[in-house]
């Protein structure tokens, strides 16, 4: 289901003209442009295109293809029984309910991405790998060199095996003329990467794991941030928008030993919407030429006024985030909200959304359909008839309207009781007639057994003029989950 011009090696993109588009002055920063740039760069250096991998499968029976590559690529690959030493390039959306709580706080987690990808299977060259990297970086899609820095694996510990710095990977970089002070070598927690312990690892087989050395884009010095900032500083001002890793090892659980691989290989990939944060000049995601038309369609239809600071926009965002996630979703096949799996995923999905949806006193009856509506337009828009899910847009707006409006009656029932029960805590709050359990607490139960969202209480103490603190909520919260343990 990948893009026509993506499959087909006499499409209009070919080679040369690629070329020549990455001389022009300007590089058209859509997403569309993004993707083709991407595939044609590696298509031209030998790689072969694999199709776009479904968001469900079989192999994954508790959850949606979630990985930035691994998954998807094998699943792709059971077309080709002999891939060793072969090299394939696919464009894939990614999808991680692991990240939703970063959603609409930062400027770069989306839950739903797109990301192509590039394998080399086999034994396979660093600094290959990291010049294909560059060009494509630097002059396919026209990025200024001056803003760009790099991580490499600087060495370190990993389960009592020693591991030495990687200067292959340090050394290629500086053959291509990176100044040294922009490339920063990092340990095992940030370079290292190591296969999940997650969704479809049994514990049979040993883990796959390597070092990997990643691109960052310099977005601008940060007030609330000094010199010493560099791509280890989570403060947003360097984007990471490209890695590659070299998964030469495997990790052998119970002699904690690391053996190399007979079969290593190579990923470098990109995140498209990051990409584009950088080639439209814009700083976040929700400001790209992708979501900025979704946050005025919310805006056009928000009521509510004079909101705490943060909170509109963050509502905005997650509403756009999960819906086209859950649109997507949707069309590859997802089943409807429930208790199991991919249904509780689903279900979480829908809650949020409703839940940022009276946040901003949207009506859904008079929203929902617009918006979904819009989605089908934009994806049949910039991905083409060869990239749409499996459904008709038309059917997969009627389905998750459907599922959308099941799952609100039950939702609303669930959050009647919470904001009953919120607010006789708050008057005994105020009365002083509460115990001694710090507030906090008190909070964490009632969203977690009388299930009203985050966002809800925190409205409520808002109206009740009752402050709330997200630090102490945060850590109250780890407190819960270290007790369920």
């Amino acid at each position: 289901m990948a893009p026509k011009t993506l499959l087909n090696s006499s499409s209009s993109l070919t080679p040369s003209s690629a070329t020549s588009l990455s001389q022009r002055e300007k590089i058209d920063g859509s997403t569309q442009s993004i993707r083709d740039r991407f595939v044609h760069h590696y298509q031209d250096r030998g790689f072969q295109t694999l199709p776009r991998a479904p968001m469900l499968h079989p192999s994954i029976p508790m959850s949606f293809v979630m990985s930035a590559g691994l998954v998807q690529v094998e699943l792709s690959l059971s077309r080709f029984p002999d891939y060793q030493g072969q090299r394939f390039v696919l464009v894939q959306d990614c999808f991680r309910h692991f990240d939703l709580d970063s959603i609409g706080r930062d400027e770069s987690h989306l839950s739903l991405f797109e990301m192509p990808g590039a394998f080399v299977f086999g034994p396979n060259a660093k600094a290959a790998t990291i010049r294909r990297m560059w060009t494509l970086a630097t002059q396919e899609l026209g990025i200024n060199p001056e803003r760009l820095w790099v991580s490499y694996f600087a060495g370190g510990n990993l389960e009592g095996n020693g591991l030495a710095t990687d200067e292959e990977t340090y050394q290629a970089w500086r053959e291509l003329g990176l100044a040294p002070e922009r490339l920063v070598g990092l340990g095992i927690e940030d370079n290292y990467w190591q296969q999940s312990r997650g969704l479809g690892f049994t514990g049979d087989h040993p883990r796959k794991c390597g070092p990997n050395t990643e691109l960052f884009y310099d977005l601008g010095a940060r007030p609330d941030c000094d010199a010493t900032c560099g791509p280890q500083c989570r403060c947003g001002r360097f984007l990471e928008f490209s890695n590659s890793l070299f998964i030469d090892s495997e990790l052998e659980e119970d002699h904690h030993q690391i053996i190399p691989l007979d079969n290593p290989f190579t990923e470098t990939v990109i995140g498209t919407e990051r990409v584009a944060v950088i080639l439209q000049g814009v700083s976040s995601v929700f400001e790209t030429a992708d979501y900025r038309p979704l946050i005025e369609l919310i805006r056009q239809h928000r009521q509510a006024q004079g909101l705490p600071e943060g909170m509109a926009e963050e509502s905005e965002r997650i509403i756009a985030d999960h819906l086209k996630a859950l649109w997507v979703l949707v069309g590859d096949g997802a089943p409807p909200p429930g208790k199991n799996g991919r249904e509780r995923i689903v279900k979480l999905l829908i809650r949020r959304a409703i839940a940022r949806l009276m946040v901003l006193e949207i009506e859904p009856t008079a929203f929902l359909p617009v918006f979904l509506g819009h989605l089908g337009q934009q994806w049949r828009k910039h991905r083409g008839s060869g990239e749409a899910p499996m459904r008709l847009p038309q059917t997969q707006v009627e389905t998750l309207l459907r599922y959308i409006e099941a799952e609100s009656v039950r939702f609303h029932k669930t959050v009647e009781r919470g904001n009953d029960k919120l607010r006789r805590f708050i008057g005994n709050w105020v009365e002083g007639l509460d115990d001694e359990t710090s507030l906090e607490a008190k909070l964490i139960d009632i969203e977690k057994n009388w299930g009203l969202p985050q966002s809800l209480i925190e409205l409520h103490l808002w109206k009740a003029n009752m402050s709330f603190n997200r630090k102490k909520y945060k850590e109250a919260l780890q407190i819960w989950k270290s007790q369920l343990r």
